[in-house]
Order: C-alpha cells, then structure tokens, then sequence
C-alpha cells in the first residue's frame, strides 16, 4: 500500500524549525510493508491542508496527517479534514469526559478552545493519546485511510502504530540495516556499493551512512566495508569509543585548537563518561598552546599553529598534564578566512598517541566552520576507536 505523510506547521513551513516526524513516520509505515511515496510539509492555514489532503489521498492508500490538533488558535487541521473528506466535527464523549476530569482535577479551566481536542470525525475512529491530550483519528473513505495525529513526536509515535495495529499492518515485515562508515569518501563508498540491490547512502559531518533494505545483500556489503563501519545503528562515534574505553579499562583526553573543546564535549555526551574521560586542554590561542601544553615557541615560529609538529607536542603535553591512556589533538584552519597558499582553509592535523606511538594526520576538509568542526571531532574519535580495537 501506498503511505502520504502531510506535516503540518507554519514552524516547519517557514524553517523556523526542523521537521522530524516525517522521518519517524516514513520508517515506521516501511518496516510494516508500506511504500511511502508522499512527504509534504504545509503550513497552518485551513485551505492549504485541505488541498494538500485532496491531493495525497489521490494518489495514497493511507494518509497520514500530523499536528494541528491542539488548543490554539492555529490549530486548523481537524477543519481542514472535516472540508476535504465531506464530514462533519463532533466531541468524542469519552475524550470529552477524560479531558473534563483532568482539567478540573488540576483547577485549570476547561476552555472552549481545549475542548476541542476531543472532536473528530464523525465517521472516524477515535486513537487515544497516552502522553498527552489531542485526541487523534482514524478515517476511511472509499478503500481510503486518513490517520490524523498530533504533532508532538512522542504522542503521535504510539499513536500511529495503535492505527497501523488496526489496519492490520502489527508486525514488522521488513527492516532497513544500517552501516555508520567513516574514513572512506561518499564517492568510493558508492563504487562498492552501487552494485547491490536495495541500497541508499546519506553523507554528512559523521561520515557516510549506508541503507541496505535486504538483509541479504547487508551480508554481503558488511565485509567490503569492513573497518569502516563504525556502528550498525544510529549510535554515535563518541558512544561507541567510550563502549570500548570503558570495556578495556582505558582512559582518553585531548588538546584541541580549531575543535574548541568539542572532542571531549561530544565524549562526555555519553552517560558514565567520567570512568574514562580525563579532560580536555583548549589551546585555541599560540600562548596557551606555549604556556599550558609546553609547545616550544621555536616549533610555533618555524612550523606556524597548524603543523605535524605543533600537533605532535601538542599530544605530548596533554600527555604530560593528564596522563590519559589515549591522548587525541587537533589544530587547524576551520575557516571561512586564515588560509594560505600553502596552508589552505580546511588543513587540519589530527593526532593520536597510545603507549608509546604518537601518530599526526593531515586532513583538508573544506565546508562550512561548525560543520567542519564536527568532522574534525569526528576524523578524531576515529583514531581512538580504531586505536582501540588494536589495543591489547
């Protein structure tokens, strides 16, 4: 069957803020054998929703439609549906009453506007909202199903499989494997595997993630890429170097100069990072580079910041300050200006020493500052993990 997803919300409409329903929506209908083939955003406006419902389900088994159903004066969304399906609003009895007994429990009034979170269709089929209050619908008309549901993703989630369980779609009939790769370029990642069936990549700061619809063909691209996956779902690198940091009973800490502190930021994301994490040295400025972490000012003179060998004692003094089992570095040109000829915006060196191996890469990344920023961190992190897999 055919799934449309209509996002509702002149937040979304105007960029204000970032959609992410659609994405929950669009992974739950495929793991239950739907084909979404209709994703559309519009804004809080009656006439707008109502032509986008009349077009989707023209070309949609089952619609569903999210936000628009709470207490405000721009939540338009159930008249819309109302002028677009031919059906009249009415208060659903229970919700009304459920809905009545709570306000009044917690001394809050029970406003006209707040009563309209329990209309719905009259020929639909109410889904209750387990964690919060807009009560959500489900509609068929002519072999056509319109599933209405809150915006707020954690409400409208359970509300959606509640409607899939009854259509009858209660079991996950498909899966999408996931491959979180980094160190390979998006171009080469797709020559490996641009050949099997049922495969879709995404590019960002992170690296490449690798979609594969068929756990067969997952079988096969697991080996070809090997190393380079870092994780098989959406865990994020720092999770999974502090797993092995703290599976080997290991500690880390870093020097950082173009990252700002965003290599251990992004270790101590990570719930129990203090058993591991020592710290980090922000030596952005030559002074606390020479003052702090002991960099000589002769290699500064003669090599400049942003060097193998500023980043090499770089490492050696936050080795000296921590005594951390892995120490990472950085120091570059996150830009938009600072280049040269030779030392070109996006040149980075990004170091690790474990034991007694110290080890300085040079990186040219060119992208926007933060977003650079972010793939430094993360080309960092990778030393570690890989760093970490070898370690015994």
């Amino acid at each position: 069957m055919k799934v449309g997803i209509l996002i509702t919300g002149t937040e979304f409409a105007t960029g204000t803020k970032q959609d992410t329903n659609s994405v929950m929506f669009a992974k739950l209908a495929f793991e239950r054998g739907f084909d979404v083939v209709f994703i559309h955003i519009c804004k809080d406006d009656e006439t707008e929703i109502r032509h986008s419902v009349l077009f989707a389900i023209n070309i949609c088994d089952v619609l569903i439609v999210s936000g628009g159903l709470g207490p405000t004066f721009d939540d338009v969304t159930r008249e819309a549906l109302a002028s677009a399906l031919n059906d009249k609003l009415v208060y659903d009895e229970a919700w009304f009453k459920y809905l009545e007994n709570d306000y009044k429990a917690r001394n809050v009034e029970f406003t006209q506007m707040r009563k309209r979170m329990s209309q719905r269709l009259l020929k639909s089929k109410p889904l209750a909202n387990k964690q919060g209050k807009a009560l959500g619908f489900l509609y068929e008309k002519e072999g056509k199903f319109v599933i209405a549901l809150p915006g707020i993703p954690q409400e409208s989630k359970s509300m959606l499989i509640d409607a899939f369980d009854i259509l009858g779609f209660n079991k996950k009939l498909r899966e999408v494997v996931l491959f979180r790769v980094f160190g390979l370029k998006e171009s080469d990642v797709s020559n490996l595997v641009k050949d099997y069936k049922g495969v879709f990549i995404n590019v960002s700061a992170c690296g490449v993630d690798v979609y594969i619809q068929d756990n067969k063909e997952a079988a096969k691209i697991k080996p070809i890429l090997s190393k380079y996956i870092y994780a098989q779902n959406m865990t994020e690198m720092e999770e999974v170097v502090g797993n092995l940091l703290r599976e080997k009973k290991l500690t880390i800490a870093a020097a950082e100069s173009s990252t700002g502190g965003l290599i251990v930021s992004r270790l101590v994301n990570v719930a129990g990072s203090s058993a591991y994490c020592l710290g980090s040295i922000v030596s952005y400025s030559n002074e606390v580079k020479m003052n702090i972490l002991g960099v000589k000012k002769q290699t500064l003179d003669l090599f400049g910041a942003v060097s193998e060998q500023t980043a090499k004692e770089m490492l050696l003094g936050a080795k000296r300050l921590t005594n951390a089992d892995i120490v990472l570095c950085d120091t570059g040109i996150a830009g938009p200006s600072g280049g040269s000829i030779n030392k070109p915006v996006g040149l980075h060196y990004i170091g690790i020493t474990v034991k007694d191996s110290i080890k300085v890469y040079k990186e040219i990344y060119q992208a926007e500052r933060n977003y650079t920023r972010i793939y430094i961190s993360q080309y960092a992190l990778n030393l570690a993990r890989l760093a970490l897999l070898e370690y015994d």
